[in-house]
């Protein structure tokens, strides 16, 4: 079918222009100008008849795959047939044909056998579609149409043509040849006739059909190799051909329904035409058969192909097989190797297992040589050789932790590298001990050997941070062989003795020393060790033992030896420079750090000043080189909450007090601590838990507690104190935070404890927490800009400043001596070491690290030591903008601030450091740094408990010199004397020896045993790893000098508690005291709880007054706790305390007839108090504790300052004006000052000892009315003080009125109640009865009695221990005047104290002057009528026996003085002037010349004046 060639036939005679649009005709479609035309096609012969062809397969295949209209047989003849005749159809098979038909002709007939003709005389054009299906061009309308022949076949049927003969006669092609010529390009148009009649056209004579030739591709096997014959046969699914191999070469391939007949010669039927696509077909098949072609598809060929490939799989499988038989039984085999190997690991305990598999894998050995190896390290014919580096570390970590024992027996048992290979493989660390004095070659020698041996020349540089640091030690002297000293004297003394052990004297002489207290024994060792900022190792510089008896020069002396002998030493250089020196809250260390790291300011030139400038507040002095000083954050942390945690807790706010036991009332109100969980959080077990520390901060920090009004105050504070606390911790604990939130916390924290500082000072913190926490953090800015300068694409963690590192190294010393912590001197310095090498084991191997628990921020487990590489945060130092970080951080300490009660003017930064000699190290400027000097102020609250044990006392010297310098034969007791108790107890030095077991001495030649002939020259102890120059001859004897050390020296050595909370407690309490914090119940209304209102006595200059106060502490028996039983704490000889804050009041403008009332106006009273070493002074808010007794609990009434209209509001700002608050009413505050006075009357309370306030504003108190007046006052204890101190009383204790003359004042009150009527305005206290003092009014005050003395010839003289007492002329008074019109003095009555007559023969008696028991002149009446009751009172009793006219006259009053009093004429009292002598009897038989106590009426010292001077009174007391 290749070989046909296709022709393109052109129309010549076609006028027509060809139009490019192809043509999609419809051959289904039924409108065709044709319609009366019948074309049909017969085939010439039936499928049954025996003259044609038989029925093939192709046949077949052709009839399933070609539509019906497709399947008619090239038909003999052709004709114009009448559609309505079908007998016409039959007689056109038999029309000739012959007639020939020119082309027009041909083009008007068409039929597909005309179009047929037309196309083989190529007078149509015709190509190949897009389908490969052939289209030819109408000559109609010029469009193509589509025939559906594939190009392949070709047009080489009439039928072919049927498409296109059903085009030209349809509408379409019509109405397109119409528009073609309208639009000229078209001539005319073509129609086709319509005859009634039958054209018939006769075909040509008929050729016979041979078939066609199989053209076979040459590049495929033979033909009838790959022939399918299975498909083959006449069946259904058969070819559709036979064919004719007789001639191999080349086959025939005939059509099942070949007509038999073609049209042309040498041309196949159409049937057969067909075929050669068929063959090309299977030529594609056999070509490349699919693996899913049925067989009966496939060729002789591909069955063998199929079938040898088949046998080659067979084979392919059956050697797989045999290697897999082969693999299984060698799998089997090595199966049995391991499972030998896995028994000889259960059932033996192989030494050395992990090396000899190792080192047998590292050389291919198999399973069953390896098996062998370890049959052969059992019975010890094999030993592996060779440690690697985890092997060796491994054996250092248990020679360091546990010995030397540990390590030969894990050698013996699991064959771990022996000592003698770890000194051969390994160097371990070695640090030069400190003997005698501190030498600078001692520090040089660790820099070289510690850290300068362990830098390589390409480590980059580091900043340095020196620690100091101290760890307890036993109090024993210890020899070292390598230097042949004895070790352990404190480096501060040490000079005054020689160390060197030359002879046993030297040994005495060391000891007497200690003993006189000369030369010291080490309490603990003081450790300098250096940290390099990006590190975690410590490198341990200088270690010497001290007892703690240095001061600050001797601090400062050594902390400038150390930074001086790195410098020479070059480890700047080489390693990097000292930024900053680190160290704990101890007091010697910060005074001689501040000495030396803050006298020079930073210099303009330095890189650092252009940075740091531009943090306001921030203090620029630093020490040489610009190191600066630094304390450890978690000291600082534990001390916070030792702070919080003492009774005088911490001030903030505007002075409100928030302690352990205010915490502990709100803490308990959270669902996650009871009452036990907040003790154990508030009251640890042991003060130096820091974790516990940070639970118990993280728990202000973090929750929060319902608001009402009691509450209000206290919650304001702690919300205050929470934001100041997480401003210093969650740098340290929040992982994810950048270097830059890190500073700014940093920077709010400074800010805020300045302003509270500037505010409370140390009732905020004490000088020495505030001087290092804001050290600590000028510390963090230096170091950072510093890492800045040196690295800016460096981290910097926070966590590399302080002494944490120390600490570290100290809890790994500890933790090699069995958490012993303490030891000897010499176990201290190898300790050292080993904990150097464990560091290094535990840094190349961290899985094994147990961390430490004391160490950690968080109690969590899982949770391990919070390390740079658990930072998730952003901390690259250039990536930091400080000045920034600062201002920011000063911008939310002020919204912090201004939400709080505090006065602006202390936290108005820009003003404050505007004064170049104000930042926050010196809050108040005139470069005064606080808490420098222990003189600046009081103990330090938020001091931890030392780890120093208590001192153990010193025996006497005698006992010790007769101890180490007695000699059995030079010390024997007398015969006649008896020893003492004590000397028989104490073992001599010889005895000492002898009771030593002589195994442990050294062998020595048999001519120099101990009794030697020639004690003189004894030979020297010999044998294996003996030194010589370590022992000492004594009295024959070679003796080990550390046997010397231990019996001379530490003769009265005594271990310390292994128990570290023992050894603290034995001499400090402060923190732990016994505390319970069980508050009961709130509706209790039998008890006293912290945080209630109570009212007590206060003193203020010379006034007694009543204050409240808001409790803050209560202890009763010396136990602090929550609440107290209020009887109890009342009770007269209670031990109960109630410490309190005083609160400042404002009144309210009541109106007329309604009592005043006094309402919290949110603040404090506050006295001055002057800073130490400066002119300045703040104000600090009065906090007083007063017994038990002395207070009255009271229950304020809750209002609300936005509804009352008798206050100002604007007035409230500590409260913000609108919010609640409450008040107290004035007349319940005067009727608790009178029960607490007289409560302190009862209870014989001196007036001097009860607090004494000042205020600074003495507006606040003592409280005042709104008209300025003193509101509730105690008049009587007001006159105690103000005699106490030396002043005269003047205000009247009836009326409480001014006066100047007392006497004469409350003479006239006297006077006026014996009228019987009652004084306008009423008295504030009646005047007493039955007999009222003359000074003051009361009656029956022991104090009140008076006494008085009557001399022969002087004037009386009178004494009483009244306090409202004046002095006043007696004569003068008895006479009465204008002034004082009063003649009320004290009288010796004569009734009960006669005059006796002269004896016989004198003319008078001298009597002795004696004082008696006086009465006033106004209550004499009342004397005679109560003791002298025989006698009568003219007026009041007339039975009776006649008054002495004398003791009438003295009794008289005058009408002066009832005129003064302001009585009524009708109520006077008489006289007496006008009673006869005669009629009354005298008193004795002598007539005396003048009475010492005549009425003064008698001898007028000047002439009686007419007015009379009205009672003074006053309702209120002005001062």
């Amino acid at each position: 079918m290749e070989s046909l060639q296709w022709h393109l036939h052109t129309f010549k005679s076609s006028s027509y222009e060809i139009s490019d649009d192809d043509s999609d005709w419809d051959t289904s479609s039924k409108h065709s100008y044709q319609s009366h035309l019948d074309l049909r096609s017969h085939h010439c012969h039936d499928s049954t008849d025996s003259s044609g062809p038989p029925q093939t397969a192709l046949d077949s295949f052709l009839d399933s795959v070609l539509p019906p209209e497709d399947r008619t047989c090239d038909p003999h003849y052709l004709g114009r047939l009448n559609p309505y005749d079908s007998d016409s159809i039959a007689q056109s098979e038999s029309s000739n044909l012959d007639e020939e038909y020119d082309d027009d002709e041909l083009l008007i007939l068409n039929t597909p056998e005309a179009l047929y003709k037309l196309y083989h005389k190529n007078k149509l054009q015709s190509h190949i579609g897009s389908l490969q299906r052939i289209k030819l061009l109408c000559p109609d309308c010029g469009q193509w149409c589509q025939t559906g022949v594939h190009s392949k076949i070709g047009l080489w049927a009439d039928r072919h043509f049927q498409s296109f003969s059903n085009h030209r006669g349809s509408r379409k092609c019509e109405a397109t040849a119409k528009k073609n010529q309208a639009a000229g390009k078209l001539a005319t148009v073509t129609t086709l006739p319509r005859f009634p009649f039958i054209l018939c056209i006769i075909s040509p004579q008929p050729q016979t059909c041979t078939g066609v030739s199989i053209l076979w591709p040459e590049d495929l096997r033979l033909f009838a190799m790959l022939f399918p014959w299975e498909h083959y046969h006449n069946g259904p699914n058969s070819l559709p051909f036979t064919l004719d191999i007789r001639n191999s070469t080349m086959p025939q391939a005939q059509s099942k329904l070949c007509l038999g007949s073609s049209a042309m010669q040498d041309l196949p039927c159409d049937e057969c035409a067909d075929v050669p696509a068929h063959i090309v077909r299977l030529a594609e098949v056999a070509r490349d058969p699919k693996s899913r072609t049925n067989y009966r598809y496939l060729g002789l060929a591909h069955m063998q192909d199929i079938a040898r490939s088949y046998a080659e799989q067979a084979n392919t499988l059956k050697l797989q097989g045999l290697n897999n038989s082969r693999k299984h039984i060698k799998a089997l085999t090595q199966l049995d190797d391991h499972h030998h190997l896995l028994m000889a690991v259960s059932k033996n305990n192989i030494p050395r297992l992990q090396q000899i598999i190792t080192v047998a894998l590292r050389h291919g050995t198999s399973i069953r040589q390896i098996v062998n190896k370890l049959e052969d390290a059992l019975e010890g014919v094999y030993q592996p050789r060779g440690y690697g580096a985890d092997d060796l570390d491994i054996a250092t970590l248990v020679y360091r932790l546990s010995g030397w024992q540990l390590l030969f027996t894990l050698n013996q048992k699991l064959s771990l590298p022996s000592l003698r290979t770890l000194r051969t493989r390994a160097s371990f660390t070695t640090i030069t001990p400190t003997i005698g004095p501190i030498r600078d070659e001692h520090i040089h020698a660790n820099i070289h050997t510690i850290v300068l041996a362990t830098q390589s020349p390409t480590s980059p540089k580091h900043g340095v941070s020196l620690m100091i640091d101290e760890i307890a030690l036993e109090e024993m002297a210890i020899h070292f062989s390598k230097y042949n000293q004895v070790g352990s004297l404190c480096w501060k003394h040490s000079h005054l003795v020689n160390p060197v052990l030359c002879t046993y004297k030297s040994a005495v002489n060391i000891a007497q020393k200690i003993h006189a207290g000369q030369v010291h024994l080490g309490k603990e060792l003081t450790v300098i060790g250096a940290s390099f900022f990006g590190e975690d190792d410590i490198y341990p510089l200088l270690a010497a033992p001290t007892c703690k008896a240095e001061d600050a020069t001797d601090m400062e002396q050594l902390l400038a030896r150390a930074i001086n002998c790195w410098s020479i030493a070059s480890a700047g250089a080489s390693a990097g420079p000292i930024w900053s020196f680190a160290t704990d809250g101890d007091a010697t260390r910060r005074a001689a750090g501040h000495k030396l790291f803050l006298k020079n300011a930073l210099a303009p030139e330095s890189p650092l000043y252009g940075t740091l400038i531009n943090m306001p507040g921030l203090n620029l002095f630093t020490g040489d080189g610009e190191v600066t000083l630094d304390f450890d954050y978690k000291h600082i942390l534990k001390r916070i909450c030792t702070l919080i945690r003492s009774p005088s807790g911490i001030v903030l706010n505007n002075g409100r007090v928030i302690n352990s036991m205010m915490l502990a009332h709100y803490l308990v109100w959270l669902p996650a601590y009871d009452e036990a969980a907040v003790m154990k959080l508030l009251h640890p077990d042991d003060p130096q838990d820091v974790p516990r520390a940070v639970e118990l901060i993280l728990a202000i920090i973090y929750d929060s507690f319902s608001m009402d009004i009691d509450t209000r105050a206290d919650l304001k504070s702690i919300t205050l104190l929470s934001a100041l606390i997480e401003s210093f911790l969650t740098p340290f604990i929040n992982t994810t935070l950048s270097l830059f939130d890190q500073i700014q916390y940093l920077s709010r924290y400074s800010h805020i404890a300045f302003a509270f500082f500037h505010a409370h000072r140390r009732s905020f913190m004490s000088y020495q927490l505030y001087y290092d926490t804001q050290m600590a953090v000028k510390n963090v800015i230096f170091c950072c800009k510093k890492r800045q300068i040196l690295d800016p694409n460096a981290p910097f963690y926070l966590g590399d400043v302080g002494d944490d590192p120390l600490e570290i190294l100290f809890g790994r010393t500890r933790m090699i001596r069995g958490h012993n912590s303490a030891c000897s001197f010499a176990q201290a310095i190898d300790c050292l070491g080993a904990t150097k090498d464990i560091d290094g084991v535990f840094k190349r191997h961290p899985d094994i690290d147990p961390g430490h628990r004391q160490l950690k921020l968080m109690r969590h487990e899982g949770v391990n030591h919070i390390n740079r590489e658990i930072w998730t945060g952003d901390i690259i130092s250039g990536q930091c903008d400080l000045p920034l970080a600062w201002r920011k951080g000063c911008d939310a300490s002020l919204l912090i601030l201004s939400m709080s009660e505090l006065d602006p003017s202390h936290y108005s930064f820009t003003e404050l450091f505007n004064d170049p000699s104000i930042d926050v190290l010196r809050p108040f400027g005139q470069n005064k740094y606080l808490g420098i000097t222990s003189e600046e102020g009081l103990e330090d609250a938020s001091c931890v408990p030392d780890h120093s044990p208590p001192i153990t006392p010193t025996p006497a010297l005698q006992h010790l010199v007769e101890t180490v310098l007695a000699v059995a034969e030079d010390h024997e007791v007398e015969a006649h004397g008896e020893p003492l108790e004590d000397e028989e107890l104490m073992l001599t030095f010889q005895e000492a020896l002898i009771d030593e077991s002589p195994a442990n001495n050294p062998s020595t030649p048999a001519s120099s045993q101990l009794l030697h002939a020639n004690p003189l020259t004894p030979a020297l102890p010999q044998g294996p790893g003996i030194r010589p120059e370590d022992y000492l001859m004594y009295n024959g004897w070679w003796i080990h000098k550390q046997t010397i050390c231990r019996l001379v020296i530490n003769k009265d050595f005594v271990s310390k508690s292994l128990n570290r909370l023992e050894r603290i407690r034995a001499g400090y309490t402060k923190v732990n005291n016994r505390i319970d914090i069980s508050g009961g119940r709130i509706t209790d209304h039998n008890l006293f709880l912290v945080g209630n209102i109570f009212l007590t006595l206060i003193r203020s200059d010379r006034t007694l007054s009543i204050g409240i106060f808001h409790s803050t502490t209560a202890s009763l028996g010396g136990v602090v706790r929550a609440s107290v039983n209020i009887g109890v704490m009342q009770a007269a000889r209670t031990t109960c305390k109630i410490t309190g804050q005083l609160l400042s009041l404002l009144p309210t403008h009541p109106s007329p007839g309604i009592s005043p009332s006094f309402l919290w106006d949110g603040g404090y009273v506050k006295v001055r108090s002057i800073i130490q070493g400066t002119s300045e002074s703040t104000e600090r808010v009065v906090v007083v504790t007063v017994p038990g007794s002395l207070v009255e609990p009271i229950n304020p009434e809750a209002t609300f300052i936005c509804l009352r209209d008798d206050v100002n509001s604007d007035e409230f700002t500590q409260v913000h004006g609108g919010q609640s608050t409450w008040q107290v009413s004035c007349n319940a505050m005067q009727v608790a000052c009178n029960i607490l006075w007289a409560k302190a009357v009862e209870l014989k309370i001196s007036v001097k000892s009860i607090a004494a306030v000042t205020a600074s504003d003495s507006k606040t108190f003592p409280y005042r009315l709104s008209d300025n007046t003193p509101a509730i006052i105690s008049l009587e204890a007001s006159a105690q003080l103000t005699v106490s101190q030396g002043g005269r009383i003047t205000i009247c204790p009836l009326c409480e009125a001014n006066v100047s003359d007392m006497h004469n004042h409350v003479g006239l009150h006297i006077l006026w109640s014996f009228s019987n009527l009652l004084e306008e305005p009423p008295l504030k206290e009646q005047v007493g009865e039955p007999y009222p003092c003359g000074f003051c009014g009361h009656s029956g005050v022991p104090e009140c009695a008076i006494m008085i003395a009557v001399p022969n010839s002087a004037a009386p003289t009178w004494t009483t221990s009244c306090i409202y007492k004046h002095t006043f002329r007696y004569g003068s008074t008895d006479a009465g005047s204008k002034t004082t019109p009063c003649r009320n003095i004290p009288l010796k009555c004569e009734l009960c104290h006669p005059i006796l007559p002269p004896e016989p023969g004198r003319a008078s008696r001298k009597n002795a002057t004696v004082s008696v028991k006086a009465v006033w002149r106004y209550n004499l009446p009342e004397h005679i009528l109560r003791v002298h009751e025989e006698y009568s009172m003219p007026g009041r009793k007339e039975i009776g026996v006649t008054l002495p006219a004398s003791v009438l006259r003295v009794m008289g009053l005058t009408e002066l003085e009832q005129k003064a009093a302001c009585i009524p004429p009708d109520h006077w009292k008489p006289s007496y002037d006008d009673v006869e002598k005669e009629n009354i009897p005298a008193l004795s038989s002598r007539r005396t010349k003048c009475s010492v106590i005549a009425p003064a009426t008698s001898m007028p010292a000047k002439r009686a004046r007419i007015g009379t001077q009205p009672l003074l009174t006053a309702r209120t007391l002005v001062v």
